[in-house]
């Protein structure tokens, strides 16, 4: 097996790792957006861009058995001959896998952030949880209010 092979299977996952990015960066757009319909379309879309990506894993991973290659302390190629041509394919993966990384936290803590606004409003509206002075029940609905003197006479 030649070393070019290996080159194209990294270009393969490279671009494969780089849709995936985009799909997380459409994703970040789609929840500042507040756009659930397109969240759950990226949702189908990220699931196929991770198959081809795990394919496409899969396959360069062969590839570098096949040749004696590994990847070794700090993500370098280590193994055989490695040509400058398959280090620099392999910069491109690592690249994108680390981009890809950061959008997906970056993500991760824009959802979080939502999270923790949405618990503490609902926190709000029940007012503590405390019985008499919850504003809203469990269901979502209104409590009844709380009986005391009334300012109507009738």
């Amino acid at each position: 097996m030649s070393q070019a092979a290996l080159i194209q299977s990294l270009s393969v996952e490279a671009n494969a790792i780089a849709a995936f990015g985009r799909a997380l960066s459409e994703e970040r757009d789609a929840i500042k957006r507040q756009d659930f319909q397109a969240l759950s379309e990226l949702l189908d879309k990220k699931v196929a861009l991770a198959q081809a990506l795990t394919r496409a894993s899969a396959s360069r991973e062969a590839q570098m058995i096949a040749l004696g290659l590994r990847v070794g302390d700090g993500g370098l190629l280590v193994g055989r001959e490695v040509e400058p041509a398959v280090t620099e394919a392999w910069r491109k993966v690592v690249f994108f896998a680390h981009k890809a990384n950061d959008a997906n936290e970056l993500n991760g803590a824009i959802v979080n952030a939502h999270l923790e606004f949405t618990q503490e409003a609902i926190q709000v509206l029940r007012q503590g949880g405390m019985g008499p002075n919850e504003m809203y029940g469990r269901d979502g609905k209104a409590q009844a209010a709380a009986s005391g003197v009334s300012l109507a006479a009738g």
